[in-house]
């Protein structure tokens, strides 16, 4: 998956509110997410791949979701 920032159907970004999100993305919240292996980030290939505990923690999201349901 590239590494670019998703933004909801509608929604726009001047330049520096890109150029912000994108440097946040690639240099704080990626590097932060794959230090706890829950992504891999290629920044040579500007690639986001699930990391070794994607599925651990999503579980974890996922039955915390399911409790506050109830």
């Amino acid at each position: 998956m590239a590494a670019d920032p998703i933004l909801y159907e509608g929604e726009t970004l001047d330049s520096a509110e890109y150029l912000t999100i994108c440097y946040e993305l690639h240099h704080i919240l990626l590097p932060e997410l794959a230090d706890m292996r829950l992504v891999e980030f290629d920044r040579d290939e500007d690639e986001v791949r699930r990391g070794q505990r994607f599925d651990e923690v999503r579980q974890s999201f996922e039955q915390i979701a399911d409790d506050l349901d109830k």
